[in-house]
């Protein structure tokens, strides 16, 4: 899956990417508790990941990047559980604190 970067929304208020066919959309939208890192199907609310990075600034690019590499070789068709499989702790609202040596570590080949 191949993102580009599009215009902020409403529900990526910081940074939005779209996917090449547009079906898919995530980025980073600031809260109270800091940056989330979230994704879902275009037009929808975010249901796939939802990685809140605080607010520690330094994080958010090596996160951001990782993402996008471990998303390359998904297809556009995939589901969201199959999305959800390319990152083991999806759906336990990671805590990066935890997770972000996993995350960022490149993955075996």
């Amino acid at each position: 899956m191949i993102f580009r970067r599009a215009e902020p929304n409403r529900e990526y208020r910081a940074l939005r990417f779209l996917s090449d066919s547009g079906r898919w959309e995530f980025g980073l939208s600031p809260y109270q508790s800091g940056i989330r890192l979230r994704m879902g199907l275009a037009g929808r609310p975010p249901s796939v990941l939802d990685f809140c990075l605080g607010h520690n600034a330094d994080i958010y690019s090596p996160v951001l990047l990782a993402v996008i590499k471990r998303l390359e070789p998904v297809s556009e068709s995939a589901t969201s559980h199959e999305i959800d499989a390319v990152f083991p702790w999806a759906g336990t609202r990671p805590d990066m604190s935890v997770h972000l040596e996993a995350l960022i570590r490149p993955e075996p080949a």
